[in-house]
């Protein structure tokens, strides 16, 4: 039996709470989220900010809200639980990155990186000895992305450990693919805004050793930062973690 606390309640939190609801393996402790509008069918706590005395009834916490959430409440996320966290851009930070070293080697903890709106992300992981390039093109419209351009254009194009503190929100997929590939500063990345696109768009390039692999995902978006598959993924990589079986007859 795991149990869980969420830290996050938009698209993807609502939909993490209907999955745990119905598993038998997990129970929900709290729900963190300081825009809480109180909607909804909630049995748990909920809370603004992190108690430690609700934190310690964990160990499991997923992180659904920004990455400045997740960096605020890092230390005591790991000093209780292992986690899950989808701002995976708050790692393209040095000092998060290390501190979270630090606090799994000390706590002996996991993070286990979900791979969000891309397939394939233990491929690149598999493959991480062997890749010489990896490229990531994602177009995304102005509205998902905050803007009012009117025109496409690249915002940008270069290595990715810039590109998500410059768009944390939105390039989450790239900060996935540098963690499971060749890290923040040997992966590309390249963002564009497109005002005739209703989707979010990403090509993923691989490249090394005799391998070439090409990732193309597009998902409706509605002017939202969250596409539609991803809360459908979540729920999937809540599952493994729980140890449900996939695929077996």
């Amino acid at each position: 039996m795991k149990r869980i606390g969420l830290i996050g309640y938009g698209k993807i939190g609502k939909a993490l709470v209907e999955e745990i609801a119905g598993n038998r393996n997990a129970e929900l402790v709290f729900i963190q989220d300081p825009a809480f509008s109180g909607k909804g069918d909630i049995s748990c706590p909920v809370i603004k900010n992190a108690e430690e005395s609700l934190y310690e009834q964990a160990d499991l916490f997923i992180e659904c809200a920004n990455a400045d959430v997740l960096t605020e409440n890092l230390e005591m996320i790991l000093t209780h639980g292992d986690l899950m966290p989808f701002s995976v851009t708050a790692f393209s930070d040095r000092d998060t990155e290390k501190r979270t070293a630090e606090l799994c080697a000390g706590y002996h903890r996991h993070v286990y990186i979900p791979h969000g709106a891309i397939l394939g992300l233990d491929g690149i992981f598999d493959g991480n000895k062997v890749w010489d390039e990896v490229e990531i093109e994602t177009v995304k419209s102005p509205a998902s992305l905050g803007r009012t351009d009117t025109e496409r254009k690249i915002l940008y194009d270069g290595p990715t450990r810039n590109v998500c503190s410059l768009f944390p929100k939105n390039v989450n997929v790239h900060a996935a693919a540098a963690i499971a590939g060749i890290g923040f500063d040997r992966t590309r990345s390249r963002l564009i805004v497109d005002p005739d696109t209703k989707t979010n768009t990403h090509r993923i390039l691989l490249k090394g050793q005799g391998i070439e692999i090409s990732m193309d995902i597009s998902s409706f978006a509605a002017g939202a930062v969250t596409g539609a598959y991803t809360p459908y993924s979540a729920c999937g990589s809540l599952n493994r973690i729980l140890g449900k079986d996939y695929g077996k007859l």
